[in-house]
């Protein structure tokens, strides 16, 4: 839905695996291997079944040490939300999405090497590319491939509504 994002867009979100590929090679009439050059690695394997998935993003803020606010994130709005009270935002999207009958996972994204990864991905790996986005997702399995609208209720009692330009000071504070 948002490949004309450009902050958004990740044409490799929810792939199902990222292989290597040693070599490529085809037999010749003489029974010889010959090797094919240009493959490019990782090789991609996607999946139906993935796209039947609705998935809210979010950004994370943790006190780890080694975490830092990277400001291309401002790119995504000039608001901020800030949820106060984790466990009751994730307890209330829990309930909504089972009102509706849909199967939720939720989770910190696994930021994996291009370069090294030869395994399966999922809606909760993507590519280090995109590690500044520091992503915390709900995955919804909806079985429509549009979006869909969760009703969570009313928010403002665990939120706070800021500018975006004050996220790298409340990421600071920690």
């Amino acid at each position: 839905l948002d490949q004309s994002d450009s902050v958004r867009a990740d044409p490799n979100d929810c792939v199902l695996e990222a292989r290597k590929v040693l070599e490529v090679a085809i037999q010749d009439d003489k029974q010889n291997w010959v090797p094919i050059g240009g493959v490019q690695n990782p090789i991609i394997f996607r999946s139906d079944e993935l796209r039947d998935l609705n998935i809210l993003c979010l950004y994370s803020i943790t006190d780890r040490e080694e975490d830092s606010f990277d400001e291309r994130n401002l790119e995504f709005g000039s608001v901020a939300i800030f949820i106060s009270n984790l466990p009751e935002f994730v307890r209330r999207v829990r309930k909504a999405a089972a009102i509706l009958k849909w199967p939720i996972q939720h989770g910190p994204i696994d930021y994996v090497d291009k370069e090294v990864i030869d395994g399966l991905m999922g809606p909760f790996r993507k590519f280090q590319d995109f590690s500044y986005q520091r992503e915390f997702r709900f995955a919804f399995i909806t079985n429509k491939r549009e979006a869909c609208y969760l009703n969570v209720g009313d928010l403002r009692d665990i939120t706070l509504v800021k500018p975006s330009s004050e996220v790298a000071l409340h990421f600071e504070a920690i």
